[in-house]
């Protein structure tokens, strides 16, 4: 299965996606931070390598146009995968001031500009707004729509915080 992150710089894609990815047996997580140029083109080309090696296929990115989202969709047709897109959604003021407090901050003006060419997505399969719900919380509800759109449930990795012999 591919899972799809889209959204405005600093809506909470990136911290989402690695805690999914840690929840997940059987998770690769590519985000577009991990490459300087033609990151679309990049990650849609590490998707192809992935696609189907992996239970779950995490992508992370901004996505802020169809026809990236497209070029995903493809590939999951191609590779016979199920493909999930998760929209994150906040507004410009929360994305501008979470931004001020990343390490890794970008400038404001391409906050502004994605945020404002945003394509939000046609009919997403998880839409999130991350001004009314914290981390886990969106972890939580993506595991749930996974577990329900498979039927089945999920195989985890074992959380650093339970003790070992308890479950989660």
């Amino acid at each position: 299965m591919i899972l799809v992150f889209c959204g405005p710089p600093a809506s909470g894609k990136t911290e989402i996606a690695k805690r999914l990815a840690e929840r997940l047996k059987g998770s690769r997580l590519i985000s577009t931070a991990e490459f300087r140029r033609k990151r679309y083109r990049r990650i849609s080309a590490e998707a192809e390598r992935w696609a189907g090696r992996v239970d779950y296929l995490i992508l992370d990115g901004t996505f802020h146009r169809e026809e990236w989202r497209n070029s995903i969709k493809t590939i999951a047709l191609k590779s016979g995968q199920e493909i999930l897109t998760i929209y994150l959604k906040c507004s410009l003021q929360t994305c501008l001031k979470r931004n001020e407090l990343r390490k890794d901050r970008i400038e404001e003006k391409a906050v502004r500009i994605v945020h404002e060419q945003m394509e939000e997505p046609m009919a997403p399969d998880i839409v999130i707004d991350t001004e009314s719900s914290g981390i886990e919380e969106a972890v939580e509800g993506i595991l749930r729509a996974l577990v329900k759109n498979r039927g089945k449930q999920l195989e985890e990795t074992p959380s650093q915080n339970v003790l070992p012999g308890e479950r989660h």
